[in-house]
């Protein structure tokens, strides 16, 4: 997954928010047509993305999605998913993508991206909704967020591109996609649009949508949410701004929230631009984490991957990585969730990750994030309290 980077291209400040797909594009050029139905172009993107669809990511707008339909039962047709109702805090990339597929085939995407754009606050996952509160200014936030939807949304190809008078979002597929892509962009940018709109507080009508969707009928009802000028695209999907919103100033800027942000982001790009190999060795040690909570040893995995420890290790070390690392990563992306939702207790919190006792989890924590797991959720409740 690359990194924030700037390189000029033209007079222009790029940054690249795209997972790496040389490997996938490869793939995609012996895919012909064009998905007829959200779910088959969901199990296209599976079968593209290979071990990374086996990863877990945040479920994030999805609850939203599935609180506003009811939860209905063919959510979860076609997932390994068990049971009914709500959806749990995280899936697999997999499970996401036919959920996701399935929501396209059986309700009103307009609608829901038309919902988006009428909620009363930005709809995100735990990240964004950090990003977007706490960040020191609009261009810090916006730059973190798209990140986090690139992360999670391997299926698009999204940009940030910067000149001296605006910032171009874009959003366009990899290989030749159906409703996927309609659905995942629009929601996606009326998400970003939403993120603008709460901290600029600006006139939206010197924004600009770029869309493919301009004469669609159905489509008109979602593009009149979007308070902003409407052009006609003949490629990507595009959302731009004036360059001079990044600098406005967030009041409610935490240092500490930000951070936090900041780390979710990071992890997620990580987790999501490792090699296949590197991949299946942290999903079986998120897998045991989550199953046992307990601390997974070496041999534990290397017994369920079927390779030998030393192999293991050395495969690893070839990537600039170990076993260790790769456990205290687990642990540190799984405590921020656990943090997060305030009916867990701390104690609880502790046992779930593996620890013995409270000294052990919050000297870890402290290591980790600067700061005591308790103060920490304060902070975050406090915020939320006093933005209610």
């Amino acid at each position: 997954m690359s990194s924030d980077c700037d390189a000029r291209h033209g007079g222009r400040h790029h940054m690249s928010v795209e997972f790496d797909r040389r490997q996938l594009n490869s793939t995609v050029r012996a895919t012909a047509g064009t998905a007829a139905s959200g779910r088959e172009d969901a199990q296209i993107a599976i079968s593209l993305l290979g071990t990374k669809a086996g990863l877990e990511i945040p479920t994030a707008t999805t609850l939203h999605f599935g609180q506003w339909l009811g939860w209905p039962d063919w959510m979860r047709d076609g997932t390994s998913l068990e049971g009914s109702g709500p959806l749990p805090r995280t899936v697999t990339l997999a499970d996401d993508l036919i959920i996701i597929g399935n929501i396209i085939d059986n309700a009103d995407g307009y609608a829901l991206a038309q919902r988006i754009l009428a909620a009363p606050r930005p709809i995100m996952g735990t990240t964004g909704v950090l990003s977007l509160l706490h960040a020191p200014d609009l261009g810090s936030a916006l730059r973190t967020i798209v990140r986090a939807i690139a992360a999670q949304n391997l299926f698009l190809t999204i940009e940030l591109e910067e000149t001296d008078s605006h910032i171009t979002i874009s959003m366009s597929p990899p290989w030749p996609m159906g409703p996927l892509f309609q659905f995942s962009s629009m929601t996606g940018l009326a998400l970003i649009y939403r993120a603008i709109e709460a901290l600029a507080c600006s006139d939206a009508g010197e924004m600009v949508l770029e869309t493919r969707l301009c004469e669609l009928p159905e489509a008109q009802a979602v593009l009149a949410g979007f308070q902003c000028q409407i052009r006609p695209s003949d490629g990507a999907e595009r959302l731009s701004f004036p360059a001079g919103w990044q600098a406005t100033a967030n009041p409610d800027y935490d240092p500490q929230l930000w951070a936090v942000a900041q780390t979710k982001t990071a992890a997620l790009q990580t987790l999501m631009g490792e090699p296949d190999d590197v991949a299946k060795v942290r999903i079986a040690i998120a897998d045991m984490l989550a199953r046992e909570h307990r601390v997974p040893r070496l041999k534990q995995i290397s017994l369920a991957l079927d390779i030998s420890s030393r192999t293991m290790v050395r495969l690893l070390a070839r990537h600039g990585t170990s076993f260790h690392g790769l456990v205290e990563q687990e642990r540190r992306a799984k405590a921020l969730l656990l943090i997060a939702d305030c009916s867990i207790s701390l104690a609880e919190t502790a046992r779930l990750l593996g620890f013995t006792d409270m000294s052990s989890f919050g000297r870890s924590f402290r290591n980790w994030f600067g700061e005591t797991p308790g103060n920490v959720r304060k902070s975050w409740q406090s915020g939320s309290a006093a933005r209610a």
